[in-house]
């Protein structure tokens, strides 16, 4: 597959929405950059240069697309294009700029003997067709109608159609491989200091210019996925065509409720233009190309909140803060550190699990936008994900495991943090890597997509198996496991964790809980509850002369909530239960998942 680092890439357009966002995350991947755009020193493009790594590896190229002979200077010694410039406009005299334009990329590539270009064409150039059934699929076989197109006197659609056909016969003549990547209305945080015509669409309702909204449906996707489509399709070495690029489609009614949801006191109209027609119908689309690839879709509740705040941010908005709800939280948490409100994403591995699921809630309380990572996200068992409160706007599942590198970039892809839970909890040997090389791969995966901040769970058991320690010593984060003692797979996981954290300059954060009990979340059994209802069910006929500590499940930080011999820990369960011995959270919840038969109710002193 190819990758940045010793590559040279060109974009055109660079100083735009989609050119801006493209240029970070190629620099981001390790590419040296061109930028292409026609005043190099004009103060709209001077944003370029606050980019992470363009010092080093951006450079900028005064360039016009209906200059030839600029275009093969700005192309010089590179090993791929991405042709992104393009007007937006239904003015017909700029049809040369796109149609034109295009031609003269795909040559001037050619003869600076690069062999592979990205261009960036748009949906205007797939669905603009009225004898699309309406159950008809949208996807990369179809094309707009040149004649609807003209007749409509939609220039902009008319020209990305013949701009894409254009660069397809060019391409195809000069043995250049043209990839294309077709996305939807695009939305999302300018980083450019100018308002674009997608996000000024935004603009206009929540200023209330638009006193109604047609009855009509449009296809979205965020801006930092078209960005990220291109650089999938530039790396894949199998990548071939067009790409459509469609995070979600939806009538215009649902587009204003979302931003009325988010921001209530601007004045968003709720009046459609004509209600007279039934509503029209959502149509279906298949981005699956583009998904083999390994693309995930950002919820476009997201991408609204990002590009208001964005749109605040730059001056072009009032700043009206964004309705609590979207921060699921009942309870008043004020701090001065970082906090969830919507600019934060982070991801969770493990999130299915025990300690993972109350993670996830602990997050979207607080208002992060969260990715749940796990190997089957479609499975039953991390189904009660879904209904957590705030889930619906806040939450997106997605497919990794912790041995395949590929899968967690993916999952961490955009995330500002990891909360790395995932591990096995077992003493068989055969799941050391799970562990080991797990943790190592997510630390570097973290580092790969840029995440500067990591807190790994780890366990009390790489702190406190050591025979060495005198019984009056009190325990803390300086404390370790004896490896030789225990050959403790956590401890050697969390060492692992530090030391490639300190090789890829990423701040690591470590919990280490004690055994953990509580309510359970998911409906599986996990260990430590395993380990109470064995009391519960009678088949510990005795308890070992022993201590552990413990901590509830809604709590390098040691993270213990008591230690007690194991006939106190029975003692406190036969008081609560006296036909059980465990703690009343834990007894309700087994009993609530059918783990148990709920034949005792919790005592009433509780």
């Amino acid at each position: 597959m190819v990758t940045g680092g010793e590559q040279m890439v060109c974009v055109t357009g660079a100083g735009g929405f989609i050119g801006s966002w493209l240029v970070k995350e190629l620099l981001h991947r390790g590419y040296a950059v061109r930028a292409a755009v026609r005043d190099p020193e004009g103060r709209k493009n001077a944003h370029l240069h606050a980019l992470e790594r363009a010092k080093r590896r951006l450079s900028l190229h005064r360039a016009d697309v209906l200059d030839c002979n600029s275009l093969r200077a700005a192309f010089n010694l590179c090993d791929g294009v991405f042709h992104v410039a393009s007007p937006v406009s239904d003015d017909p005299e700029l049809l040369p700029t796109a149609i034109e334009g295009t031609k003269n990329v795909i040559n001037a590539a050619a003869d600076m003997g690069i062999k592979r270009v990205v261009f960036t064409s748009s949906y205007g150039a797939a669905h603009m067709n009225p004898n699309r059934r309406s159950d008809q699929t949208l996807d990369e076989t179809c094309w707009s109608d040149l004649e609807f197109c003209k007749q409509t006197q939609n220039w902009y659609c008319y020209a990305k159609t013949v701009a894409e056909k254009t660069a397809t016969e060019e391409a195809s003549k000069r043995g250049v491989q043209l990839l294309v990547v077709v996305p939807a209305v695009t939305v999302g945080e300018m980083l450019q200091p100018t308002l674009n015509a997608s996000v000024y669409r935004v603009a206009t309702y929540m200023r209330g210019t638009k006193s109604a909204y047609p009855n009509a449906v449009a296809a979205y996707v965020d801006v930092r996925d078209v960005a990220r489509a291109h650089a999938l399709v530039y790396e894949h070495p199998d990548a071939r065509g067009r790409y459509l690029c469609i995070g979600s489609v939806l009538h215009r009614s649902e587009f204003v409720r979302l931003l009325r949801e988010l921001f209530p006191q601007y004045p968003i109209t709720t009046r459609c233009e004509d209600n007279s027609k039934p509503m029209v119908k959502p149509y279906q689309f298949s981005v699956q190309r583009l998904e083999a690839l390994g693309m995930q879709f950002t919820p476009l509740k997201e991408s609204l909140y990002k590009t208001v705040i964005s749109l605040q941010d730059k001056g072009h908005l009032p700043a009206i803060s964004p309705r609590s709800a979207l921060k699921p939280a009942t309870a008043n948490r004020s701090t001065t550190m970082v906090t969830g409100r919507s600019e934060q994403m982070v991801c969770v591995t493990g999130a299915g699990g025990f300690i993972g699921s109350w993670l996830v809630k602990e997050l979207l309380h607080r208002g992060y936008f969260v990715r749940g990572a796990m190997r089957e996200p479609a499975d039953i068992k991390n189904a009660h994900l879904h209904v957590l409160d705030g889930a619906r706007e806040g939450l997106s599942l997605y497919r990794a495991d912790v041995l395949d590198r590929n899968s967690l970039r993916a999952a961490f892809a955009l995330c500002d943090g990891v909360f790395h839970v995932a591990s096995p909890v077992s003493n068989d040997p055969e799941l050391l890597p799970a562990a080991i090389e797990g943790t190592k791969n997510v630390i570097n995966a973290a580092a790969d997509m840029g995440v500067k901040r990591v807190v790994f769970t780890s366990s009390y058991g790489a702190v406190h198996m050591n025979p060495n320690r005198r019984s009056d010593q009190i325990i803390d984060e300086s404390c370790w496991s004896d490896l030789e003692f225990c050959k403790q797979t956590q401890m050697l996981a969390e060492r692992t964790a530090m030391e490639e954290a300190s090789k890829r300059g990423v701040n690591l954060l470590v919990v280490v809980p004690a055994v953990t009990v509580g309510e359970m979340l998911q409906p599986t059994l996990n260990a430590s509850v395993h380990r109470v209802a064995t009391y519960m069910m009678g088949t510990k006929s005795a308890y070992p002369n022993a201590v552990a500590a413990y901590v509830d499940v809604r709590g390098r930080y040691l993270c213990i909530g008591s230690v007690l011999h194991r006939s106190e820990f029975v003692r406190l369960l036969r008081e609560l239960f006296p036909q059980y011995p465990i703690t009343s959270r834990t007894v309700i919840s087994l009993q609530d998942k059918g783990h148990l038969p709920a034949a005792i109710s919790r005592r009433s002193a509780l």
